[in-house]
């Protein structure tokens, strides 16, 4: 044990030298390195001008390079998209656009009454009738429709037709099936008796568009911004209109965060107001200037980082927008360390500020530090991940992680050796003028309010400046910590703690649920909640068969059979649902298996009867052989995104373990693929920045026990955070999944200090030391709580998810990590630590005086 505890003394050593050294430079040259500092920043926040945004839903949250991503380009290689003239449903290629209105009855509740059927046919002739500019062109829904049997084709329309109505009247409408159509996917919240029509809540009319080459992306967009704005606009008597286009997710996401971002300067104003209150004193020695500066410092690591990144081509993605209010309180607390430490050197005015500003960076450099290199190396750690989201702003953050620190130490602390400057001259710190103590005016016969706006004093001792945030902790903490009783109380809510941690991680969701995206006075979040309430989730199953696939072998026909039947018998898989041309061509009359020529030639026969399956047989180059087929099963109606990606992981399986060459791919498999990627992603990425930080940890405090406790503090931390998500109502996602990363960071902050200020504490035993450690470390700690606290307390008004998911998981983190720090574990450390002598830095040692604080940190 001896042996770690040397090590631990070497290496402290070490490094409160090196930063001594540097210490000593910045207080030589303040000015220099502040006028450098301001230079950087503003010559790399001409970056922003290149700043360019990525607000593709599909780009940011699904995983990159995924399966479905790779078997798209197979699919759409090998299946020309139809829309123009055969439009189906289940055998599109990618996601379709369209526009859509879900109309519901504001008389009586029935949609399928005569009035309400009466106003939705006019309502379809508004929106067809809408004119259209693109290009000094003038369009309208027709020329871009989607098309079947020559038509435009809208789906649902169907229903509004006077043949429907009038089988409605007569009870010969069925739910859910009618005439061989699923009409669940257009009537929403319906009311039958056995299988016949009451009365319906909910219509869906969709107005498809084609995506084929004759119409391009851009016309397509500027039709659905004409139909939002004229939905918007309907007059309506006996119906009510929620609508949405494709776009309208990626449109609200971002003008939702966008519209949020302005909470950021009302956080700096808070971060400003905080600062000045907790660094307050009198005339003299009042730090309000310098804490200025370090919220100032902040500012500038947030416009560099931005810039140089824009400027290295990575686009901005709008959950980059929480890195301000993360950035500020890393940055605050660092500054909360800084003065802090200057404040242990306030005995040593017979020396000069550099060797003051020495003595600072030998007690607080190590702390701040480890707090940029952990959150910067976990920030890393998310740049592996799939989500492009996370990866932009892992990057985003790691950055201004980097320039934060930098100008904490290179703008910041240059500030606060130019306040020492100023305290040392006993100059005022509004006028820079010479003044006298506030005992000195009084003995003058100065009046109050000359005593207290002009009077004042440099401080001798630690304390004379400090608040009560400071000073309260380490009062109180240690008695009602070390006592039996409070061991036993911390103990015992730990364990239950825990409990309700592990029951809530045992029961969170996964997978984004991508109306949360958006605010919910959104017109998109209201149509969603209808949309996915009352209408049917089933998506199609298409199985894709390879040119080797020989229809006319009887083993190929029994694989394929069997390849369905199996399909059939999973339980989120309607089994009435196939929709196949072979089985179809198989009971017609036309067909021929006696070889591949007759078959092609007999199937060719068969299409000449129905336009069905004209989409599903691609035929080589000779017109003579199948190059690709498809057959599609449809899922039931499933509405957990869980279990919609599971049907897709169980399909696959099923193609992959057939002997066929045959694979299964949908559109809405993209999106599907988040749900599978996202918890084993999150535990690879969250598992190697833990890895990470106990690498650094070892480094920084080479004591196997210490580092034991600090990894067991971050899981026991982390535990919590995945059990509390469940109580938050959030699930795990690639927006989660990012605040779990930066967890692991501040988490590590919290717990080595601790550890290092029992190391470096004064004490002959394990309760002297902890209390040294508490002392020197509570208060720090859950004073820069409270200004990360107030660094996110806005986003609790956000109508962002993810601003606001962002609050409840910092909120989460801090206060986690403060009980764990300020509570638990010193508690632990009383029963468990290792018995040390005190430790003697550097720059103590030189100074024959009482050490400076150990290097803490307040996250």
């Amino acid at each position: 044990m001896c042996s770690f505890n040397r090590c631990f003394e070497a290496v402290s050593t070490f490094f409160q030298r090196i930063f001594e050294k540097i210490g000593v430079f910045i207080g030589t040259y303040p000015v220099v390195l502040i006028i450098a500092s301001i230079v950087v920043t503003l010559c790399l926040s001409c970056g922003m001008i290149t700043l360019s945004n990525e607000t593709d839903t599909e780009t940011l949250y699904t995983p990159i390079n995924s399966r479905a991503s790779q078997d798209r380009v197979q699919y759409q290689a090998t299946f020309p998209d139809a829309t123009g003239s055969n439009y189906r449903g289940y055998a599109l290629t990618a996601l379709d656009m369209y526009g859509r209105l879900l109309i519901s009855s504001t008389t009586g509740g029935n949609i399928l009454s005569n009035a309400s059927m009466q106003e939705i046919r006019n309502h379809i002739s508004t929106i067809k009738d809408i004119n259209v500019t693109y290009e000094g062109l003038v369009f309208k829904y027709d020329d871009i429709c989607a098309r079947q049997n020559g038509s435009c084709f809208a789906s649902g329309e169907f229903l509004t037709t006077d043949a429907v109505y009038n089988a409605y009247l007569s009870g010969g409408i069925t739910y859910p099936n009618w005439n061989n159509i699923d009409i669940s996917a257009f009537l929403g919240q319906v009311n039958y008796t056995g299988e016949t029509v009451v009365s319906a809540k909910y219509l869906s009319v969709t107005f498809n568009l084609r995506m084929d080459s004759t119409v391009n992306k851009a016309k397509a967009r500027a039709w659905e911004e004409a139909f939002l704005k004229r939905a918007a606009s309907l007059n309506t008597t006996f119906t009510r209109i929620n609508y949405a286009a494709s776009h309208s997710l990626d449109t609200e996401l971002n003008k939702n965060t966008n519209g949020d971002i302005v909470f950021f300067s009302i956080t700096f104003t808070l971060m400003i107001t905080y600062a000045t209150v907790v660094a307050g004193g009198d005339v003299v020695s009042s730090r309000t200037w310098a804490s200025w500066a370090g919220v100032l410092a902040a500012g500038f690591g947030i416009l560099s980082s931005f810039g140089l990144v824009s400027l290295c081509g990575v686009k901005f993605v709008n959950i980059v927008g929480v890195t301000p209010f993360l950035i500020i309180g890393i940055g605050v607390d660092d500054m909360f360390l800084l003065m802090s430490s200057w404040a242990e050197t306030y005995p040593h005015r017979d020396k000069s500020v550099a060797s003051r500003m020495g003595m600072t960076f030998a007690s607080a450099g190590i702390g701040i530090t480890i707090t940029s290199l952990t959150d910067l190396l976990a920030f890393l750690t998310g740049v592996s991940s799939v989500f492009l989201s996370v990866r932009n702003f892992c990057l985003y953050t790691g950055v201004a992680v980097i320039f934060c620190y930098l100008y904490q130490c290179l703008f910041f602390s240059p500030c606060l050796a130019i306040h020492g400057r100023r305290v040392h001259s006993n100059r005022h710190c509004m006028t820079c003028l010479k003044t006298k103590s506030r005992a000195e005016l009084r003995k003058d016969g100065a009046s109050t309010c000359r005593v207290l706006c002009c009077g004042g004093s440099p401080p001798t001792k630690r304390g004379q400046d400090e608040r009560f945030f400071e000073t309260l902790p380490r009062k109180y903490l240690p008695r009602m910590l070390l006592s039996v009783w409070g061991k036993v109380i911390v103990i015992v809510l730990f364990l239950a703690y825990l409990g309700v941690s592990i029951w809530g991680t045992l029961n969170f969701k996964q997978g984004l649920i991508l109306k949360n995206l958006v605010s919910t006075d959104s017109y998109y979040h209201s149509y969603s909640e209808i949309y996915d309430a009352y209408f049917s989730s089933a998506f199609p199953v298409p199985f894709v068969f390879g040119p080797t696939t020989n229809y006319t072998d009887k083993n190929t026909v029994d694989n394929i059979e069997s390849l369905v039947n199996s399909s059939k018998t999973d339980s989120g898989v309607d089994e009435n649902s196939l929709i196949c041309w072979f089985n179809s061509y198989k009971s017609a009359t036309a067909y021929d298996n006696s070889s591949t020529t007759a078959f092609v030639s007999g199937l060719k026969t068969f299409f000449t009867t129905t336009t069905l399956f004209d989409n599903d047989v691609v035929f080589d180059a000779t017109d003579t052989d199948i190059k690709a087929s498809r057959c599609y099963l449809l899922s039931t109606n499933i509405k957990e995104s869980n279990a919609q990606s599971d049907v897709m992981v169980r399909m696959r399986a099923l193609a992959d373990n057939s002997p066929l060459s045959v694979y299964t791919f949908h559109p809405a498999y993209i999106f599907f693929e988040q749900y599978a990627a996202i918890l084993p992603s999150t535990l690879q990425t969250v598992g190697l920045a833990l890895v990470v930080m106990t690498v650094v940890t070892c480094i920084f405090l080479p004591h196997p026990l210490l580092v034991f406790l600090v990894v067991l503090n971050v899981v026991s931390i982390l535990v919590g955070i995945f059990g509390f998500l469940y109580m938050w109502g959030l699930s795990l996602s690639s927006v989660t999944m990012i605040h779990l990363i930066m967890s692991v960071g501040f988490s590590v902050d919290f717990s080595v200090h601790v550890c290092s200020a029992y190391m470096i504490g004064e004490g002959r035993n394990r309760r002297e030391k902890t209390e040294s450690a508490i002392v020197h470390a509570a208060g720090p700690i859950l004073n820069g709580g409270m200004s990360s606290f107030l660094g996110i307390l806005v986003l609790v008004f956000s109508k962002s998810y993810i601003f606001n998911s962002f609050f409840k998981i910092m909120f989460t983190v801090i206060l986690f990590g403060m009980l764990h720090a300020v509570f638990l574990l010193p508690v632990i450390l009383s029963i468990l630590g290792p018995v040390t002598k005190p430790f003697i830095s550097p720059a103590s040692s030189r100074s024959n005086s009482r050490p400076p604080s150990p290097p803490i940190d307040y996250m």
